[in-house]
């Protein structure tokens, strides 16, 4: 007789162990630390506390404005970035015209970022029957599309000395209620040459060396004398302050009359150039120039100013 009772025994002893042994090879999972969880759940509880509170006491108030914890935001890298100018460096002249002005401008950007220039301007009001010009110069930076500048500007006799802001790009200048469009820099630079094509800066270039000498009268005195020598490409710059629309008389002497004179107003016109007598009516406020050069070979001059 056959023992049922062992061979079930003895089946069911091989299956557990067979059961065992699949579920120790079978993929292990990671348990949460017990002392973990409590702690993680006790913030999100407190975090939580902390909204709900928030928000009724929003809904008490009527307000909207709850209350956010801090969030960490990476700092603004655009603060520290440099502003690039928006003109490369090089020349830029620009124009308008309107019922009652006309403007012409010009602007030097240098690698460094200074900003020179000039404008020129015009009002005209024909049904007041009035008329008037004036002229500016430019000195400052550039800073992006922003032109920081120190302008002077020289109208009817006066001198008014400014700080201002002017906008710029590749196609305007935007100066207080004005915008300028482009122009052909060989068009706005007739505007400042006298009719030889010259401008201040030309009567200087060409020479070895500039003496630049201020002149002052004696008091009580409205007139001086200068006697001095000038070596052959070497110019003599004389300074006077004069008051506009006065009159500026000059002359030069020399021994062998190879001396001559240019005179610069001081917004950079030029009034006259290679001459040995004028009387000259000034039309601004400010140090004119007197250049002084010889003809041919070294000259030795008198030069005479008067003011009336």
């Amino acid at each position: 007789m056959i023992n049922i009772t062992n061979r079930f025994s003895s089946i069911s002893i091989s299956s557990l162990l067979l059961l065992t042994a699949l579920v120790s090879c079978g993929p292990q999972q990671e348990t949460a630390n017990p002392t973990d969880e409590p702690a993680a759940q006790t913030e999100i509880s407190e975090d939580s506390t902390a909204d709900s509170s928030d928000i009724a006491n929003a809904e008490k108030d009527g307000s909207n404005n709850t209350a956010k914890a801090p969030t960490d935001k990476p700092a603004d890298q655009s603060a520290s970035q440099p502003i690039f100018p928006a003109l490369d460096p090089g020349d830029y002249c620009y124009t308008t015209k309107t019922e009652t002005n006309t403007l012409y401008a010009r602007i030097n950007i240098a690698p460094s970022d200074r900003v020179t220039g000039n404008l020129q301007g015009t009002v005209h009001d024909e049904a007041n029957a009035y008329y008037t010009s004036y002229n500016q110069t430019l000195d400052g930076t550039i800073d992006g599309s922003n032109l920081n500048l120190d302008v002077a500007t020289w109208i009817e006799y006066d001198k008014q000395n400014k700080q201002e802001v002017w906008k710029v790009s590749d196609s305007t200048l935007t100066l207080n209620n004005e915008t300028l469009g482009t122009e052909s820099c060989d068009t706005v630079n007739k505007v400042f040459q006298n009719e030889a094509g010259l401008e201040a800066k030309d009567l200087t270039i060409n020479a070895n060396q500039v003496h630049t000498q201020q002149v002052f009268f004696d008091p009580g005195s409205t007139s001086t004398t200068v006697s001095k020598a000038v070596v052959r490409g070497d110019r003599d710059l004389y300074q006077l302050t004069a008051q506009g629309g006065q009159e500026m008389k000059l002359s030069i002497s020399s021994l062998e009359n190879n001396a001559v004179f240019d005179v610069v107003s001081p917004s950079g016109i030029i009034l006259g150039t290679e001459l040995t007598e004028e009387s000259i009516f000034l039309p601004h406020t400010g140090d004119y120039e007197i250049i002084v050069g010889g003809t041919r070979g070294n000259a030795t001059y008198d030069l005479s100013i008067e003011i009336q």
